[in-house]
């Protein structure tokens, strides 16, 4: 918001004159695409303002609640949001457009059909990055390279993590690209000065094949890049690991969520603590760092359960972690165990920023906010102040660009120099 505040989205608008303003709405930012919805009728009543996304596909009757939002397009919407255009200023051919709501002149709001995914995400071209502003996107700083752009291989997740959205939008669906269509992203982006990529796929090694395939291609094209990836620790294998390393893998991301195997079980991980010990250290094994995810007062998650997650991410040898205090996303079974097994705190007293539209903060039976606060920040402090953390992030600063090198001193300063507060709620990366 400081980079693009209000007042320059107002003159954009002014300058532009769109037709149509789009965002895509997450549970982070509704309160945000109000604000710009409301701003744009101001400008000009008669453009459409339109909302996608997760948080408006799970809730929609929520994004009406907003008086400036005229139509919302329902999970996926590349193929939807052509048919709306092609239908907009016709309210009778909008009824007849699959994946929408919206609201007639005369404010009442029809709720169409679902459409259905699309099986061939080939048909979809690469997305025009230069388009965008680029050099206003900071990766974080333990990401190499100095251009570094995301790509998505597949759509979906097989899974069924308790604490996830993604099959509330996507279902139990995983599509994906063709090698084809992957390569054809990966070179334009290196001709456009991309060397570094983080494939953003919930879980990127999901299907074995595809991986193989795509570190062959990489291989046999030469090409000289640098990547990282997200997937879990039981879908990883040696021989797999070692291709992956060649083709230019440096970091993979893994979700390990805690540190207790009944935690473990209670969110429907399907993993063990002995899982993912093992496959962080196959990963280590073969030259890739690690990072790991933890989720800090989970539903039923007693204090020692927390400091054995907190000892397992100091002893499982990954590179980098992260400690966020867990906040349940709305719509998820996550949700509905939090309602059981917790309560939540709308005093004021604590900021959400993972989820910033809520004002309220989840707090689980028998612990407190402040506790829960504590533990996460002594957990960063315990976790990256030790000599081989240290040791890494200093050799990783030969693979940063000078401002991000900076930047990473600055926070590290700024950091260790707060000592005495406690992390700020919600607080995820």
């Amino acid at each position: 918001s400081d980079l693009w505040p209000m007042a320059k989205v107002c003159k954009d608008i002014e300058g532009f004159a769109p037709d149509i303003v789009g965002m895509t709405a997450y549970i982070t930012n509704m309160r945000r695409c109000a604000e710009v919805a409301k701003i744009t009728k101001t400008t000009d009543p008669k453009i459409s303002v339109i909302l996608g996304g997760p948080q408006v596909s799970i809730f929609p009757e929520e994004a009406f609640r907003s008086p400036d939002i005229d139509l919302i397009v329902l999970s996926e919407g590349e193929i939807i949001i052509r048919n709306v255009i092609n239908a907009l200023g016709d309210e009778e051919a909008l009824k007849s457009v699959k994946g929408i709501w919206f609201k007639t002149a005369s404010g009442a709001v029809i709720r169409n059909e679902k459409e259905g995914l699309v099986d061939d995400l080939d048909i979809f071209p690469p997305p025009a990055l230069d388009l965008f502003e680029m050099d206003k996107y900071f990766p974080p700083v333990h990401i190499r390279g100095k251009k570094v752009a995301h790509l998505l291989t597949t759509r979906g997740c097989p899974f069924k993590c308790t604490f996830c959205e993604t099959k509330l939008t996507f279902g139990r669906s995983f599509r994906y690209h063709s090698r084809k269509r992957v390569f054809l992203e990966l070179e334009n982006l290196m001709q456009a000065g991309f060397t570094s990529f983080q494939f953003y796929d919930d879980i990127f090694t999901a299907n074995r094949a595809i991986v193989v395939d795509l570190c062959e291609g990489i291989l046999e094209r030469g090409l000289k890049i640098e990547w990282s990836c997200f997937t879990r620790t039981d879908c990883i294998d040696r021989e797999l690991l070692k291709m992956m390393k060649k083709a230019g893998c440096y970091l993979i991301s893994f979700g390990t969520e805690a540190g207790d195997d009944r935690l473990l079980e209670n969110i429907s991980k399907d993993l063990t603590v002995k899982d993912n010990f093992e496959g962080i250290k196959l990963t280590k094994d073969e030259g890739i760092q690690v990072t790991t995810s933890f989720m800090l007062g989970l539903p039923n998650e007693s204090y020692e359960q927390s400091l054995k997650t907190i000892e397992f991410a100091i002893d499982c040898g990954s590179d980098y972690a992260v400690f966020p205090i867990t906040e349940p996303y709305p719509g998820t079974e996550l949700w509905v165990d939090a309602h059981k097994f917790g309560y939540f705190d709308d005093s004021g007293k604590h900021q959400n920023n993972l989820l910033s539209e809520n004002s309220a903060v989840w707090v689980p039976n028998g612990r407190s906010r402040k506790e829960l606060e504590t533990l996460s920040y002594k957990a960063n402090l315990k976790f990256y102040f030790r000599p081989r953390i240290v040791l890494n992030f200093i050799k990783n600063l030969y693979y940063l660009p000078m401002g991000r090198a900076l930047r990473f001193y600055w926070a590290s300063i700024t950091y260790l120099f707060s000592r005495f507060k406690v992390v700020k709620s919600g607080a995820r990366y």
